[in-house]
């Protein structure tokens, strides 16, 4: 068995060198969120994530028969984009990040929103 590393003695930032940032961006419309199993204290030990996209269906003719195409389709496939396992505090992390992206896209009518990680380094 190998020893743990030391750690150092007091926090420190260190910057972060994001990769592969120039793919092709998909969009995201779906959501799902589920509590991990309870560890022995009876907490959840984490939350799932799964962020997914689906298309909406082409129809056509009147609304009673696109409706009954609707109907008739009883479901709409989602892609999964990604799946994630968070604890606890980088739940709370994510939720910190979007609700700052939420409040610059707000302030700025919709524009870019930058680097948001930026904004915790100033």
């Amino acid at each position: 068995m190998t020893a743990p590393e030391p750690s150092p003695d007091s926090r420190f930032a260190i910057d972060l060198a994001w990769h592969n940032t120039d793919q092709l961006a998909r969009p995201a419309n779906q959501f799902l969120a589920s509590v991990g199993l309870p560890d022995t204290s009876g907490q959840p030990d984490s939350v799932y994530l799964t962020i997914g996209q689906v298309e909406p269906p082409i129809l056509n003719g009147t609304p009673a028969q696109m409706e009954q195409r609707l109907r008739e389709m009883g479901s709409l496939r989602v892609e999964t984009l990604g799946r994630y396992v968070l604890s606890r505090a980088r739940l709370q992390e994510l939720i910190d990040v979007l609700q700052r992206a939420t409040e610059i896209f707000d302030k700025t009518g919709g524009s870019d929103l930058g680097d948001t990680a930026d904004d915790d380094a100033k």
